[in-house]
């Protein structure tokens, strides 16, 4: 059919004789074909492709699908277009979309449903250009404002990102100039598995640029060690962060080694540091020779290159070293020989510092090489950890925790059992972990639950308040994973909560729920705590409780609403405590914003308005809640009552919260 052709379309379902002709339609068609064979950098000399464009501006008013083809074409016009190709393609794909409903194809047979999987491998999801259109956009856009429309879209509707469509800008997005955009989206990626692998692929360029070495990124923690020869080609012909991210992606395969010895020789800076990072979890005898020859010259630089490794040839170098340093024993800093060596005051102090400048040099070496002992196994390193406990008794059953949760070796497991059973609950974390990891739950339950008691057996034999400090360091690494359905365990530490926390090991009999009471009525649960911002937890153990949150659990919903409501109103209320009891069902938000003002001198207006957005109440509540407030500070502090005041009455007069 062509262009010219006598095509009329009229709106289904109106009753009007006067109907379109699209001749200016194809024109307009035409033109962006035209524009695209000839190259986006000449579109805005074209005259044609505007006169076009200025055609389709009567058929806009009279049609909103016309009207979003009108702007997507006057966008490709202006200077201010980032993404001309981008727009190009997709205003193109639009009009095709709108002439195709004009035409009618058949064929003779039986109907059949139509593949549902691309040839990439991805299944086919029909989704609307309409639920699209918003995150497209954020997509092709710029700066840090889209990173929360594009997080919200995904929270909210995430089968739209299923779509073909999307998974193209999703990968474009691992380029965002947005670092935080691109980091979550990569997160995204690697949860889409296998299918997304050729996406990843097309289009590469081995001298690209963030983009392609974040594809790489996503890449090896899908598939490890299976695009191997992927990572060798982009390691060979890569640029830069390229060949970095292709060179640390060269560990998964322990046929590397020998290619890996040669890179650290001939790369320099940042490749070169990548290839030794890969090198250290390659086995083999020219390989434990390397690092053998480069801890006797450089033991605490080697040290951290190691740190990674499990290798049993790691955990005898670093456990070599460790002896050494033990065997020259801790310098001393008041001797005989400094208070009669020297003749003066001066002299002798000169001395002392320098003596006790020498002691702490040793003991931050034995630390360094001592963090370098987590996750290893060998008999020679296990065999260390009673000697550096009598000097840095803190350091050691951190290091042991760590080496339980990434590699859960029986020799560890037992190593964790006779440290408690000498030193007692210093060692408490560790065999705890322990036996989350080897043992049942109810097995875990019966032997721990005690410490989180504050009437339990031990406290009554014994007189004295058992220390549950090591079991709920243990909890501080658990997290159960929603979309998993099961619990995991990580390495982050209680006093650093971060939101998204890798697991690194599942736990395979899981957590038994009889120890949700003892957690959400322990008698620390209301302690101050420092946290990071409003939009934190109010303390670790709020942090800790809620990534235990089981949803899937109906008799957990009531006493998770009731603990974060109570301490809300104990301490401070933060949106993350509110958006938690909305998950739970939690109906009672009284005296939330009172409990926002701890200082008798001013009112936290900041906190209070994130909270007003928050707190699912009506107008009328919240006008009542900021009053009741008013009414019991005014006197006593001297900023922020005139902002309640105006907040109150903007409430009462209709005004959304969001406008206040």
């Amino acid at each position: 059919m062509a262009a010219g052709d006598a095509i009329v379309i009229c709106t289904a379902g109106e009753k009007r004789k006067q109907c379109m002709n699209l001749e200016a339609v194809y024109e307009l068609r035409e033109r962006l074909e035209t524009a695209a064979v000839a190259g986006v950098n000449l579109i805005q000399e074209d005259f044609r492709l505007k006169r076009a464009v200025q055609q389709m501006e009567p058929y806009a008013k009279a049609s909103p699908v016309f009207q979003k083809i009108y702007g997507m074409a006057g966008k490709l016009l202006t200077p201010e277009c980032e993404d001309r190709a981008g727009v190009l393609l997709d205003t193109l794909g639009l009009l095709d979309a709108v002439l195709c409903t004009q035409g009618t194809a058949g064929a003779e047979g039986e109907m059949k449903e139509p593949d549902r999987f691309l040839s990439g491998g991805e299944t086919y999801q029909q989704v609307s250009y309409g639920r699209l259109a918003a995150v497209l956009e954020a997509f092709r856009g710029t700066g840090g404002g889209r990173y929360a429309v594009i997080r919200d879209a995904h929270e909210e509707d995430p089968d739209i990102f299923s779509d073909y469509r999307m998974k193209y800008w999703m990968v474009r997005a691992l380029g965002d100039s947005y670092g935080e955009l691109a980091e979550m989206v990569a997160g995204w990626l690697v949860k889409e598995g296998d299918l997304v692998i050729p996406l990843l692929k097309k289009g590469f360029v081995p001298d690209g640029k963030r983009e392609m070495a974040r594809r790489i990124e996503v890449m090896e923690q899908i598939a490890g060690s299976r695009e191997n020869e992927f990572y060798r080609y982009a390691a060979k012909e890569g640029k830069k962060e390229i060949k970095e991210a292709a060179l640390l992606a060269l560990r998964h395969d322990l046929s590397n080694a020998e290619l890996l010895l040669d890179y650290q020789k001939s790369e320099k800076g940042k490749c070169k540091e990548a290839a030794m990072k890969a090198l250290s979890y390659m086995d083999g005898e020219e390989t434990a020779g390397f690092w053998k020859a480069r801890m006797e010259k450089k033991p605490e630089e080697t040290a951290g290159y190691l740190e990674p490794s499990d290798r049993d040839w790691a955990g005898d170098l670093i456990a070599d070293a460790l002896e050494k340093l033990l065997a020259a024993g801790i310098p001393e800093t008041d001797c005989e020989e400094l208070k009669k060596g020297k003749e003066t005051k001066e002299d002798r102090a000169k001395e002392r510092a320098k003596a006790k400048e020498e002691q702490e040099n040793y003991k931050r070496k034995l630390k360094l090489l001592w963090n370098a002992a987590a996750g290893k196994r060998s008999e020679k390193i296990c065999g260390c950890y009673e000697k550096i406990y009598q000097i840095m008794p803190k350091e050691v059953p951190s290091v042991l925790s760590q080496s339980v949760i990434r590699s859960c070796d029986p020799s560890l497991c037992a190593l964790a059992e006779e440290m408690y059973r000498r030193y007692g609950d210093e060692f408490l974390e560790p065999v705890f972990l322990a036996s989350v990891l080897t043992a049942t739950a109810e097995e875990t339950y019966e032997r721990f639950h005690e410490f989180l008691k504050p009437d339990g057996i031990l406290r009554k034999l014994t007189g004295k308040k058992q220390d549950a400090t090591g079991v709920l360091y243990g909890f501080a690494k658990i997290v159960y994973r929603e979309d998993e359905g099961k619990y995991g365990i990580t390495l982050e530490e209680m006093n650093s909560p971060v939101r998204d926390r890798e697991v690194n090991r599942w736990i395979p009999g899981g957590i038994d729920l009889r120890w949700y009471p003892l957690l959400l009525n322990y008698p620390g649960r209301f302690a101050t705590g420092r946290r990071n911002s409003y939009s934190m937890y109010r303390n670790y153990y709020d942090w800790m409780v809620a990534k235990l949150y089981r949803p899937d659990v109906e008799d957990l919903q009531e006493p998770y609403g009731r603990f974060f409501y109570e301490g809300a109103l104990r301490l401070t209320p933060t949106t993350d405590g509110i958006q938690m009891m909305k998950r739970c069902g939690w109906k009672n938000y009284t005296g939330l914003l009172s409990a926002c003002v701890t200082d008798g001198n001013s009112i936290p207006s900041y906190l209070i308005r994130s909270l007003l957005s928050e707190l699912p109440m009506t107008n009328q509540e919240l006008a009542d809640e900021l009053d009741q407030m008013i009414q019991q500070r005014k006197g006593k502090v001297t900023n922020g009552i005139t902002i309640m005041e105006h907040w109150r009455d903007g409430l009462l007069s209709g005004v959304p919260v969001e406008k206040l």
